[in-house]
């Protein structure tokens, strides 16, 4: 070694930021540690492999040291008559120790041949297909028959890996097989439904793993994280086809400290790679909506009258379905390059969804009164383009290197504005006032050679792209047997833009107040009340650049007992430049008969209200000019340091104790100061278990586990606070004389303008205070929750799996934009820990009485029995009995009604925006059953192969999917001063529960074998989702009053009026002491204009059966 390469190491380790945390009281065990993990920098683990051990025995019994140990990758894998997908090639060779112990590291999933070398007084044993699973290690013990006989024993692929009992972590893997044997979606994602614990729940807005919401998961393909950087969930780009898959897993918790960001699940994904023979699937499946469940039906009200003769009236509305096919090809071929040392495998696999929709535009009335007005037809067709292709190499026996690239761009051509059936979209020829009368909506006016076009004439020309490719470097380097090195680098890229295309080009207009067809004239000049024009938001890019370096060093050493130390360094840069919005264009809200003041704005109207027939010295009303838009540039840096031991200070005890520490900077749009650092010190998560096998037979466990989980801050939170979010207001008076159509965005900012509302000021803003733009608590605490969890795992006889476990998991700190209201009545945030802090000290002295703290606890009781696949049959079954308790659902919003799959805005959802959230109208804190909360979840899959005649030519898999869950709590909201955040009435689940759902899913699929050594495979497959049509209602619609009748308007019932700023502290106090709770019932029983019709009716209900078939040919 040189005295460069000396230098090098030198300033390594003396400059790693965890030595240098921690040198003044451990120097010689932190040196010793630095030099574990900081000497790997030149090599680049989010988990994509897993470990193989065991002890080589003689027939006695005795252990046999020194024998010669070669793992390699299985070929022409089978059981029964189901393919299971090739594993990767690999190939490694190892020496038992003394006590005859062997543990080969990081190896690829898959299955594998184990092979000893005769050695002095032994003969060769050969141990076939033995499977390892991502994060497990597969355990098994070898023996070894005296003289030169050969020991020859299939442990069958079919057999998941015997119990782990040096495993603490709550995981579960599908592989490739498994998948086969699932009904199942297009993409990896749905088979995500069969881990105990997990499922899709459209109100956390993605998967729930124990209670999580889904922007609280970490997605990794190939070691590369995926996750939205702003959102936390999974974007289409990334839900790659289950044709790429070798398999996935599921942590759900004990994991160690290697993985850290999420507060739910970390789901992995390893892709297919190429071995030593030739292996390929052409095929095409196809859905059709024809053989599809009808569409469910659509809660409507419809409005007439007013005052005493207000009437309300509901309808449901079965619209028909769309047209159209969805087609799914794939191609795929994995290989050698070269034998033994190079292996390719390649696959194009588009998802092609094409939809012709027929709009039929009724007036907006009952069925009694209503008319067909217009009848439209409209087109999209949506591909997303997977591409894949990876490279796995061993240049030499120590040395294992793998390269993936992933294309997946999401293309839509054309755009589909409405379903089948529209009320009030269509504006009849002759209305007055409206520019679009008599043109199919919607309709664009583009000037120039274009001109006005509208219907189907401007969607076909709509439409978007969305780009986005990864790319993943890795490498595994076997030192010796006892040390191992490995290192990543990956990088991706996404552009979320689509609906781009043929975006309006002009200011927007909105009639929100003004003239009706039963009174046309009612304002002279203006415009008639409704929509004027679509969207003209528009995305120019949104680009996001992840980039990770990540190396990592595993020894294994005695010492006390048996150590596999690991340690590592992961470094995460995530870059964002965007530029979207209608900032340029700006959009114009009319609000005739509205004075400036009731509008909103803070200053007194300069005329009064005109009366009818009056042309002067009055006003017709009020306009608001809105500009809004996101645009800046802004990159973050996650770094983080973690160690792990895997310690036996006995063979049947394993001691899982790691620890993770992070640093964290986030991202500042404006210039300013990143206001949110977090340190080294800051995010210390332990992660400390242990595994025991009771009876040392390698079947019964029990395991325990304790550790603190950090959430990675996703950038909706500092696009919206520190610079990145743009959103201004500007109030002006409509004269007589003014024409609607006469307003643009230059002549309202060229003197129109009387009031200007900037609502983003950045909370960063060195001038910014509390009470005046917002703040960031310098005190800040990262988002952190604990968690414990303890069970046992039973290996009941050689096919049959037992395991229970309980779990407990706290939200103990949440990051949130908490909001007070300032002395203008705008929201102003402080980004800090609700309840507690600068957020707590604020409303204090603004006289606020109460405050809400954040609280989820989820606690799960579970249950697992599941039968190995052997005899051509398995099956699993799992049981589910838990709480979930609190009033904040994490980091996507499940109590936004408005968004009916939950709002995912981590950071900046609703909760605690106001001072009243969080407490309802009796004056109690809104604490209860969360809206995803199930307190009974049971799961069962399984299969079944026919194999017709035994021939293993001719086979039929039967497989089956079932759950059935209890239903959500429903509970009772009410719009209080705003109509963004209806607040909880009563308390949470006053309205029930929804009804039990269950739900049937049924694959079947047929396989016949032909050509030499029945190398080819043509198989058909047939797949239901909701094999039985079930439409259980999963929603009712829960507000009591209607978004006009706000309750602490200035002209609400006597109780209910309040100064402005009408959220301020005496209403506020009022509300939260229960006060008002009277006067708010007397208030919705004043009037039948109040409360809502649709209050307590079913509102969404359960989607309909979904088929899909097709054909490929396997070889």
């Amino acid at each position: 070694m040189s005295f460069k390469h000396v230098s090098i190491i030198s300033a390594a380790v003396f400059n790693c930021p965890l030595y240098l945390l921690m040198k003044k009281n451990f120097k010689s065990l932190i040196l010793s540690l630095s030099l574990v993990f900081c000497l790997t920098a030149a090599s680049l683990g989010q988990e994509t492999t897993g470990n193989l051990e065991g002890t080589v025995k003689d027939a006695s019994g005795a252990v046999v040291p020194n024998v010669t140990v070669t793992v390699a990758s299985a070929q022409g894998i089978s059981s029964g008559t189901t393919t299971t997908g090739i594993t990767t090639g690999f190939r490694r060779t190892i020496t038992t120790d003394e006590q005859g112990f062997f543990r080969v590291l990081q190896v690829p999933p898959g299955a594998y041949d184990v092979v000893t070398t005769a050695t002095s007084g032994f003969g060769e044993a050969r141990y076939e297909n033995v499977t390892v699973a991502i994060g497990q290690n597969t355990q098994l013990d070898i023996t070894v028959n005296p003289g030169s006989n050969v020991t020859t024993v299939d442990v069958a692929v079919s057999d998941a890996p015997p119990v782990d009992t040096t495993n603490n972590a709550i995981q579960t893997s599908i592989n490739a097989q498994k998948i086969e044997l699932i009904p199942k979606g297009v993409d990896f994602t749905s088979v995500l439904k069969t881990v105990p614990g997990t499922r899709p729940e459209s109100r956390s807005g993605g998967f729930s793993v124990d209670g999580a919401s889904g922007a609280e998961n970490v997605f990794v393909i190939d070691g590369q994280e995926v996750t939205n950087f702003r959102t936390g969930t999974l974007n289409g780009n990334y839900s790659i086809p289950t044709q790429f898959v070798q398999e996935v897993q599921v942590k759900s918790s004990g994991f160690g400290a290697e993985f850290g960001g999420a507060t739910g699940g970390v789901i992995s994904v390893v892709t297919k790679g190429g071995g030593n023979d030739f292996h390929g699937e052409v095929g095409m499946q196809f859905d059709t909506p024809k053989f599809n469940g009808n569409p469910r039906p659509d809660l409507l009200r419809f409005l007439s009258g007013s005052g005493a003769n207000f009437v309300q009236t509901t309808e449901y509305v079965n619209p028909p379905k769309s047209a159209g096919v969805n087609t799914f090809p794939t191609a795929n071929l994995g290989g050698p390059i070269i034998k033994d040392r190079l292996y390719f495998f390649g696959s194009y696999t588009p998802q092609i969804f094409t939809t012709q929709t027929t709009t039929n535009f009724f007036s907006n009335a009952p069925a009694a009164t209503r008319t067909l007005q217009a009848t439209e037809t409209f087109r999209l067709k949506r591909t997303y383009q997977y591409a894949f292709g990876r490279l796995d190499a061993t240049p030499f026996d120590k040395l294992r290197l793998t390269g993936t690239y992933l294309w997946s761009p999401i293309i839509d051509e054309g755009n589909i504005p409405f379903g089948t059936l529209n009320f009030g979209a269509f504006i009849p020829a002759g209305t007055p006032n409206n520019p679009n009368a008599g043109f199919l909506p919607p309709t664009i006016d583009f000037g120039g050679s274009i001109g006005r076009v509208s219907g189907s004439q401007l969607t076909q020309r709509q439409g978007g792209r969305q780009n986005s490719s990864n790319v993943t470097v890795q490498g595994v380097y076997t030192a010796t047997g006892d040390l191992v090195f490995s290192g990543r680098f990956s990088r991706g890229f996404l552009n979320e833009k689509l609906g781009n295309y043929f975006v309006p080009p002009g200011i927007q207009l909105f009639c929100q107040v003004g003239n009706t067809p039963a009174n046309p004239n009612q304002y002279p000049g203006g415009c008639q009340q409704g929509p004027l024009g679509p969207s003209n938001s528009e995305t120019v890019k949104d680009v996001s650049i992840r980039t990770n370096y990540e190396a990592d060093a595993t020894y294994i050493f005695g010492l006390g007992g048996r150590h596999e130390l690991k340690g590592g360094y992961q470094r995460f840069r995530i870059s964002n430049d965007v530029a979207q919005g209608f900032s340029t264009k700006g959009r114009i809200t009319y609000l005739y008969g509205t004075s400036i003041t009731s509008a909103g704005a803070p200053v007194t109207p300069s005329a009064p209200q005109c009366a009818v027939g009056q042309t002067t010295g009055c006003v017709l009303g009020t306009g608001i000019l809105r500009r809004q838009g996101t645009f800046g540039f802004a990159q973050n840096l996650n770094q983080s340091l973690y160690i792990q031991d895997k310690y036996q200070p006995v063979n049947r005890l394993t001691l899982n104790l790691g620890v993770r520490f992070e640093k964290e900077d986030l991202p500042s749009f404006n210039g300013f100061a990143p206001p949110i650092n977090f340190g080294w010190t800051d995010k210390i998560a332990p992660r400390l278990g242990f595994a025991y096998d009771i009876f040392g037979d390698g079947k019964t466990k029990i395991f325990a586990s304790y550790g603190r989980f950090y959430d990675r801050l996703k950038f909706n939170l500092p696009r919206g606070s520190f610079g990145g979010d743009f959103f201004l207001e500007d109030f002006f008076e409509i004269l007589p004389g003014d024409t609607f159509s006469q307003f643009t965005l230059e002549n309202v900012l060229g003197g129109r303008s009387r009031f200007q509302r900037n609502l983003r000021v950045a909370s960063n803003d060195p001038t910014a205070t509390a009470t005046s733009g917002g703040r960031v608590d310098s005190n800040l605490k990262p988002f952190r929750q604990t968690e414990f969890t303890i069970g046992a795992e039973r290996q009941l006889s050689r096919d049959y799996v037992l395991r229970v476990r309980y779990t407990n998991k706290n939200v103990d700190d949440a990051v949130e934009d908490a909001g007070v209201r300032n002395a203008g009545d705008s929201e102003e945030y402080i980004i800090g820990n609700p309840g507690s802090g600068l957020h707590l000290e604020t409303l204090q002295r603004l006289g606020y009485n109460k405050a809400a703290t954040p609280q989820r606890r989820y606690d799960g009781l579970e249950f697992v029995v599941e039968k190995r696949l052997s005899n051509n049959w398995y099956f699993n079954a799992n049981y589910t009995y838990s709480r979930l308790y609190g009033n904040y659902s994490g980091l996507s919003s499940s109590d936004e009604i408005n968004a009916p799959n939950g709002r995912l805005a981590p950071g900046t959802s609703r909760a605690f925006d106001l001072p009243f959230i969080g407490f309802t109208a009796t004056g109690e804190p809104d604490n209860g059953r969360l809206e995803t909360d199930r307190p009974h979840v049971f799961n069962a899959y399984g299969a079944y192969v026919f194999d017709w005649l035994g021939s293993k030519d001719n086979s039929t898999e039967l497989s089956a999917f079932q759950t059935v869950t209890s239903g959500t709590p429903q509970t009772t909201r009410i719009f209080l001063v705003s109509t963004i955040t209806p607040a909880i009435f009563l308390k949470r689940g006053d309205l029930g529960r929804s009804p039990t759902f269950s739900q049937t899913d049924f694959n079947i699929t047929h396989r016949y074998r032909f050509g030499r050594d029945n190398r080819f495979t043509i198989v058909g497959d047939l797949n239901f989702l909701n094999l039985f049509d079930q439409d259980t209602v999963t929603n009712i619609f829960v507000v009591q009053n209607v978004n006009t009748a706000v309750i602490s308007g200035a002209t609400q019932a006597p109780g209910l009026n309040f100064p402005i700023p009408r959220n301020a502290a005496p209403f506020v106090n009022a509300y939260t002491s229960g006060s008002l709770l009277t006067p708010i019932n007397n208030f919705l029983n004043g009037s039948p204009d109040r409360r809502d019709a649709r209050y307590g009716q079913p509102s969404t209900f359960q989607g309909p059966r979904s088929v899909r078939f097709g054909f490929r040919l396997l070889f």
